[in-house]
């Protein structure tokens, strides 16, 4: 055990239902209990308070409301918390005031490369800058030249394949045996842009595949009316908010993704680790994970994203050829989500 045993680290996200970045701060909460003496966590009520561990102490508040910062403060201070890990932009200002007046080491995730506000939000950043990859450091290079930058390779789940005879019974369910299957996961959101997924598939119609959506958000309604639009409710279905994701990566041919931004999808790890190819529009870290395994597009361009899910079917052996290749490789298993919380430990070691 080492000096962690001794401190306290509190982590704060602004959102707290099924999304990547609830599901890592999930994972690093229910396991900082086994290193530090207390985990905190500064999130508001939602799905994912379910998976917390019942040590973790879980205090509920709304982050975007930043009258609750004294409160915050308050409770560091209070609780005597040495750490403090903020996941999304929204965290930036609880971060930065702990490390001024309470002397915290204060700790911000990059998630994303954001779009916009990118020269405003660096004057309200703490010093300490965790990125989950190069490629997300050398874009904000530029904007953060005196914090402490460090890079953590985004990990996420290894999933084994499933039997062939259960691949079978699922498709069955499912209603879709005999067809080439895309899926795409995510939240329904501005983000993952599927409005340009749904006009690329309607370039394909004459295709025999199903396109599986999984992911609920605010967007839902609109993504229905946009099927319906273009004839396509016998192609797209809307599945929502599912658990069994490991099941859908294996019964899947293809993860599509068609987001405007990212930082580094866990989905792709997923992805990766059962042989599944990729395509992705070229944001964020895809190009990481995503080489002759998959087909990168440019954002918000429905006729290439239609252009590479039709190359993908017509030379789908090469590209699962490529899939498994990377799944049975070394360059991979970096990505595991056991590295990252390996990595993170060291991070805060080094602190003490």
């Amino acid at each position: 055990m080492s000096d962690l045993s001794q401190k306290s680290i509190a982590l704060i996200i602004p959102d707290f239902n099924f999304g990547g970045e609830e599901k890592r701060v999930v994972f690093f909460a229910n396991n900082y209990i086994d290193y530090f003496q207390n985990v905190y966590l500064f999130a508001p009520d939602g799905m994912s308070t379910k998976l917390l561990n019942p040590k973790v102490k879980h205090i509920v508040i709304n982050v975007r409301n930043y009258k609750n910062l004294p409160s915050v403060l308050k409770i560091i201070k209070k609780e005597k918390i040495q750490f403090f890990q903020g996941h999304k932009r929204a965290t930036t200002p609880y971060l930065l005031a702990s490390e001024k007046f309470l002397n915290v080491k204060s700790i911000f995730n990059f998630d994303n490369i954001y779009l916009s506000y990118n020269y405003l939000c660096k004057f309200i950043t703490p010093s300490h800058v965790v990125y989950l990859s190069d490629i997300v450091k050398n874009y904000y290079a530029p904007y953060y030249k005196k914090n402490k930058n460090i890079t953590i390779n985004m990990g996420g789940d290894f999933y084994e394949n499933i039997p062939a005879n259960k691949i079978q019974d699922l498709k069955k369910e499912l209603r879709i045996e005999e067809k080439f299957i895309l899926l795409s996961l995510g939240r329904l959101s501005e983000q993952k842009n599927h409005q340009k997924l749904i006009e690329a598939l309607s370039e394909l119609k004459n295709e025999n595949f199903i396109c599986l959506v999984v992911g609920d958000g605010p967007l839902e309604d609109k993504i229905k009316r946009l099927i319906e639009k273009h004839q396509l409710s016998d192609k797209v279905r809307l599945l929502g908010h599912r658990t069994d994701v490991q099941n859908l990566l294996c019964i899947s041919d293809i993860l599509i993704q068609s987001s405007i931004f990212e930082g580094f999808p866990n989905v792709f790890i997923e992805a990766a680790s059962v042989g599944l190819p990729i395509i992705a529009t070229d944001v964020g870290s895809s190009r990481t994970l995503v080489e002759n395994n998959g087909i990168i597009v440019e954002p918000n361009n429905s006729e290439q994203l239609a252009k590479a899910i039709f190359e993908m079917m017509q030379k789908y052996s090469f590209y699962k050829e490529k899939a498994k290749v990377l799944k049975d490789s070394d360059f991979l298993k970096q990505f595991h989500k056991a590295n990252m919380l390996k990595n993170y430990i060291s991070y805060y070691e080094s602190f003490t």
